[in-house]
């Protein structure tokens, strides 16, 4: 055993007390058991009045423990772990990582840059690097996916290689495996998306109908998008959705393509055998949410082919389609109009020339 060496400012005086170093004291041992280290009367079994130091942490020296387990320590470059078996003594790499919790970024390997904050954040990661994970379970399952950002419990919880992913609420994105480019803002937002990227939902439940879909969006509380480049506001209690100002829609001639003429007046004649009435939606209020207009399926009967391909489905109605029928009818109704003015011309004509002829006629007789 190696000689420990005490210094002392004065005298050691031997009280009833405890063994006691007097007169600027560097060490006491009081009858109890407890230790001060530039203080005589320490309140706990370890109480300094200094600094605290510990060499770098390697495998076997620089680790503060819990029980036999690793506690605090900065093992590799630049890191920083805290709480029971967060970090590793093994992990390489260039380093930069703090994780702060139990088992947070327990199993990295070569990771830098990372933040695991709770508990078993970004637990499995090995290799995956730049990922922020702040929340009980928070990218638990994440092992090469980088570029990540996790808040909240069980954010992003099973993604494994998916990256640039953003989730924020308790359950944001919880099924992701390897889905990337997602947004999800609110608890549960997302929460069905496994495979399928580049989707935002922002809203308490706010989600997608499948897990694989791409480029779609749901705003709002319980929006639910079910294909994928589509965009969904809010859930079926929506009764309106206002604006200063009206929708505008691109349509410019050089983004268009494969033009075909429509016969004005075969339109008219889809037009009047479709049922035409007033009605509400199944669950809105019958006495103030009342609309006028034609069903999906007939509109989509009528024209859901105009003989190049496919408008349209059978249970929604684009807005612009249906602004462009109502245009090709009023251009068709104003065809007409100016038949009928030319036939009124003529039927005008033809009455003067007869009152003409029965003129001449009385005056024969």
């Amino acid at each position: 055993m190696s000689r420990i060496k005490l210094l002392f400012a004065a005298a050691i005086t031997m009280l009833m007390n405890g063994l006691v170093f007097a007169q600027d004291t560097t060490l006491t041992v009081t009858s109890d058991g407890n230790v001060g280290i530039g203080t005589a009367s320490p309140n706990e079994q370890l109480e300094i009045t200094g600094n605290f130091r510990l060499p770098k942490s390697t495998a076997s020296v620089g680790v503060i423990k819990s029980e036999g387990d690793r506690f605090i320590h900065n093992f590799g470059v630049n890191n920083f772990f805290a709480g029971v078996n967060a970090g590793n003594l093994t992990m390489g790499g260039a380093g930069r990582n703090t994780g702060v919790g139990v088992n947070a970024l327990q199993a990295n390997t070569t990771g830098n840059l990372n933040t695991a904050n709770g508990f078993e954040a970004l637990q499995s990661n090995t290799t995956g690097s730049q990922n922020a994970a702040i929340g009980d379970r928070a990218l638990s399952f994440n092992t090469t996916g980088s570029q990540n950002a996790a808040i909240g419990e069980f954010a992003l919880r099973f993604n494994t290689t998916g990256g640039n992913n953003t989730a924020s609420g308790r359950g944001a994105l919880s099924q992701n495996t390897t889905g990337v480019n997602n947004t999800a803002v609110g608890k549960q937002a997302l929460s069905a998306n496994t495979t399928g990227g580049s989707n935002t939902a922002i809203g308490s439940g706010a989600n997608v109908s499948a897990g694989n879909l791409v480029n779609a969006t749901a705003i709002g509380l319980d929006a639910l998008v079910n294909a994928s480049h589509k965009i969904r506001l809010g859930n079926s209690n929506v009764s309106v959705i206002e604006g200063q100002v009206a929708y505008t829609f691109t349509s410019d001639a050089n983004l268009k393509e494969n033009f075909r003429a429509v016969d004005g007046e075969d339109t008219l004649e889809k037009i009047s055998l479709m049922t035409l009435e007033s009605w509400n939606y199944k669950g809105h209020d019958p006495l103030q949410l009342r609309h006028y207009g034609s069903t999906a399926q007939e509109f989509f009967a009528a024209f859901g082919d105009d003989g190049f391909g496919v408008v349209g489905t059978e249970t929604t109605i684009n807005s612009g389609d249906m602004a462009g029928i109502l245009m090709i009818a009023v251009q068709a109704l104003e065809k007409r109009t100016a038949r009928v003015t030319e036939l009124e011309q003529l039927l005008g004509d033809l009455q003067e020339q007869i009152a003409a002829l029965e003129y001449r006629l009385t005056a024969l007789q």
